[in-house]
């Protein structure tokens, strides 16, 4: 996935594809949040799932080992932004990968009884804000990088 991407920039296929998919599964996890606030409880659960599962696919097959494959040496030309941008996502999007399958994990009743919690929305909505501050994130660091 190192040859050019499909976004015109200079960023691999890999960043374009990770990308598209974060921004994806952003708009997926808003649309679930709508559907939540209509009361239509069981679609929220299976589009906050199923766009949970998807961002873990992303992480697991693309994010995770893209930065494996960094080498320092090649990266002293970088802005100073990317410096803060770059582990401020990689922290900020942990916690969100994290505390969301946490959430979905409870949400689809998959959790041991002493870990689960009863009452959904403050955790809904730390999870929700944490998935878009690291989408925000990512949207940057691909800016300062590529654009």
């Amino acid at each position: 996935m190192e040859q050019h991407g499909f976004l015109g920039t200079e960023a691999s296929l890999a960043a374009d594809i990770s990308l598209v998919g974060s921004i994806l599964v952003a708009l997926a996890f808003s649309g679930g949040a709508w559907l939540a606030l209509r009361g239509r409880y069981e679609a929220h659960r299976w589009v906050q799932t199923a766009a949970a599962v998807v961002n873990l696919l992303l992480v697991l097959g693309i994010m995770i080992p893209s930065l494996l494959n960094v080498d320092p040496s090649e990266n002293v030309d970088l802005p100073a932004t990317a410096f803060v941008a770059m582990p401020a996502h990689e922290f900020i999007g942990l916690a969100a990968l994290l505390f969301g399958l946490y959430v979905v994990l409870r949400g689809n009743e998959l959790m041991p009884e002493r870990l689960k919690f009863n009452n959904y929305k403050p955790f809904m909505r730390v999870a929700y804000g944490l998935y878009m501050a690291a989408t925000l994130v990512g949207i940057a660091v691909y800016v300062v990088l590529y654009v």
